[in-house]
């Protein structure tokens, strides 16, 4: 007579942002999963946001801009079922400052392709172009020997990097990609995008730009996928601090689990691990320092044309704004970007607008006063990128079936939509190493 087969694992995922929706995803297929979030909605700080949307195509909190390079975004949407062509519109890199530099990658294999467009810029001399070449290659150089860090400020300045190209590309390219001042951010970080990225793929820096709404595009097809695979999913479900029970089980709400992920933004993690957890752990949680981020969605009675789909200012309030039109939305709206709002101004939701409305008309001219306007800031919208980022030793809870996971513990990227899927990923993969680990020792899950 066969035994019976052994129960599949029993584990929890808590949180239902990008990080845990993606380790879900992962999980579901092979253990008994549940799925905890304290909100009405899926997404985390990449969500729709589930009001009124005062006649705009959508709102989401906030504008986020993905990149061919986010392939592990790439597979969990392919994964759960939505089409790349349907979601986003696809573009070569195209750097656009209105006030400043612009250029276009060419189709050719890297470094060909942004070599091309660094010679063929518009609106710097023949010297600034040989000298942020230079400054490419002298930079790519520097991460190839696996440097110690330093903040980008710094190495500008070793450099002796002009204003106009610190203005026109360094300062835009870190507060897009790293949400950190210069004066903070990790030189190493922002190597680590440009190798992932620009420097390794022609297509790893192409913009992909959502055509629809954060909701349908991840949140809504991950929880259906989640559902399919009999995922119990409990969303309005707060959980209170996490306990471990002899035999390494998890207890979570009075419910017994083998395994957890914790998969929640860093300022609440601290409270949900057990009590005894090591200082080392709740120190470096502690210690994590935040940026906001904030979106300013116009719309106008006349349309919005801007000069590129994704135009940018580099002396101004906004930083980059998002041509709706071009994405197949309404050609009367748009939506401006401002990384480490915190540092651009302590402003009230007014005088964003105000502010914004003013740096859309020296590209739009003609467009009277907005017929509406939303303002989000989300005030911790990510973990700084600063130089020597301290990542903490999770060693502690992964031996108690715990899992933390979120873009801000990414050991090479910073927090972006795809550090949150490669966490989420990487805590899945660890918790069913650990679990198969379990089996072999003959310990069956409950």
């Amino acid at each position: 007579m066969k035994p019976s087969p052994r129960p599949l694992p029993k584990v929890a995922v808590i949180g239902a942002g990008w990080a845990g929706l993606s380790a879900a995803v992962a999980l579901a297929p092979h253990t008994r999963l549940t799925l905890f979030e304290a909100g009405r909605q899926a997404g985390g700080r990449a969500r729709t946001l589930n009001t009124d949307s005062h006649g705009f195509s959508f709102l989401d909190n906030g504008q986020h801009i993905l990149i061919g390079a986010y392939r592990s975004v790439a597979a969990m949407l392919n994964k759960i079922g939505v089409s790349e062509q349907e979601a986003f519109l696809r573009l070569p890199l195209q750097w656009h400052i209105s006030d400043g530099l612009q250029f276009q990658t060419a189709a050719l294999p890297p470094p060909l392709h942004i070599l091309y467009g660094l010679l063929t810029a518009n609106n710097i001399g023949w010297k600034e172009k040989i000298r942020l070449i230079n400054d490419m290659r002298a930079l790519q150089s520097r991460h190839h020997s696996h440097p110690a860090d330093t903040t980008v400020a710094a190495w500008l300045h070793s450099r002796r990097v002009s204003n106009t190209l610190t203005a026109q590309f360094w300062q835009p390219l870190v507060w897009g990609a790293l949400n950190t001042p210069l004066e903070t951010a990790s030189l190493n970080t922002l190597c680590n995008v440009l190798q992932d990225g620009v420097w390794s793929d022609a297509a790893g820096s192409d913009y992909l730009l959502p055509k629809r709404d954060l909701g349908s595009l991840v949140a809504d097809p991950a929880l259906a996928f989640l559902a399919q695979h009999h995922a119990d999913i409990r969303m309005e479900t707060r959980v209170g601090r996490l306990s471990t029970l002899p035999g390494g089980k998890v207890c979570i709400n009075n419910e017994t689990f083998d395994a957890a992920i914790l998969a929640v933004a860093p300022y609440h993690a601290a409270a949900l691990m057990p009590s005894e957890t090591t200082d080392n752990i709740q120190t470096a949680y502690r210690n994590m320092r935040y940026h906001a981020i904030t979106t300013v969605y116009l719309r106008y009675a006349e349309s919005v044309h801007l000069p590129a789909p994704l135009t940018g200012l580099a002396e101004n309030t906004a930083q980059w704004f998002i041509d709706r039109g071009a994405l197949g939305l309404s050609e009367h709206e748009t939506a401006a970007v401002i990384s480490v709002s915190d540092l651009v101004g302590p402003y009230k939701n007014g005088e964003w607008i105000k502010r914004v409305h003013h740096d859309l008309k020296t590209l739009c001219p003609h467009l009277g006063e907005p017929t509406a306007a939303q303002v989000i800031t989300e005030k911790r919208a990510t973990a700084a990128s600063s130089v020597n980022r301290y990542l903490p030793d999770l060693m502690y809870l992964h031996q108690r079936y715990i899992y933390p996971c979120g873009d801000y513990l990414h050991p090479r990227y910073p927090a972006t939509l795809e550090a949150a899927v490669q966490s989420g990923l990487a805590a899945a993969e660890q918790c069913i190493h650990d679990l198969n680990g379990l089996k072999n020792a003959d310990r069956a899950p409950s």
